[in-house]
């Protein structure tokens, strides 16, 4: 069946629901993220065939980029896994969620008529520099922090898509989320980062901290955020937190 409006692919999802043991998602991020978070503690069995620009949980769950390769992943699995997923605000996500300059980017892409990865890449570059850092305050853990930062992602995935490793260590099923905070940088010290982010050493950059949790509750000082790569808008403080192994997948995790 093909999803023809926003947000169609979920009640396609709820409607058929009990009539199959398997849904497959033909599409990005924000398809899979639609479908996917429709079968939340379903005995149905989700599978991708990615075909977006970011394909950020089908690279995470080893699955083909291509549709041969993905096809016969889904013809030829013997068993799903369990992978974990996230919840903000009564939204879910099912790879990163944040706020600040990924959700600025993601808010100018859902503005642009054209799709891809060449598109995202060149709005990041001329948002970069003159990005300005805002002030987040953030209770995790027990504690309050406030901090400066450029970005604040919530990561269950270990990527954006593209293989942009914003969380490397982030596992789908270890029932933990990862907070991962771009704090200010010199702007002579963004190629370093981007270099960082695409061979999974972000978090060795000075820049960047990491926080390992369960829930946590975010106030930014901005409405924007992105979940799954999708723009939203938030008002007030945003409550996140992890269910655990609630989605059975067809892939891999290494």
């Amino acid at each position: 069946m093909y999803s023809k409006y926003h947000q169609h692919a979920q009640k396609i999802v709820l409607k058929q629901l009990k009539n199959f043991d398997i849904m497959i998602a033909v599409g990005g991020d924000g398809s899979v993220n639609q479908i996917g978070t429709s079968l939340i503690n379903s005995p149905v069995v989700f599978g991708i065939i990615p075909s977006g620009s970011g394909n950020g949980l089908a690279r995470h769950l080893n699955i083909p980029l291509n549709f041969k390769g993905a096809i016969e992943l889904i013809n030829s699995y013997q068993k799903p896994i369990k992978i974990d997923i996230a919840k903000m605000n009564g939204h879910y996500f099912l790879s990163t969620a944040g706020t600040g300059f990924d959700a600025h980017v993601a808010w100018k892409f859902s503005t642009v008529t054209s799709r891809g990865f060449l598109t995202y890449a060149k709005i990041t570059l001329q948002e970069l520099f003159r990005y300005k850092t805002k002030k987040y305050k953030l209770e995790i853990n027990d504690q309050t922090i406030e901090v400066n930062a450029v970005a604040v992602t919530i990561a269950n995935s270990n990527q954006y898509g593209n293989n942009a490793y914003v969380s490397p260590q982030s596992k789908l099923n270890d029932g933990f989320l990862r907070l991962i905070i771009i704090k200010s940088f010199p702007f002579y010290f963004a190629p370093l980062l981007i270099f960082r982010l695409f061979n999974k050493s972000l978090l060795k950059s000075k820049f960047v901290v990491q926080y390992i949790l369960k829930r946590m509750v975010l106030t930014s000082p901005t409405e924007y955020v992105q979940l799954d790569g999708e723009s939203l808008t938030m008002e007030g403080k945003l409550n996140i937190e992890v269910i655990p192994k609630c989605l059975n997948m067809i892939g891999s995790i290494e």
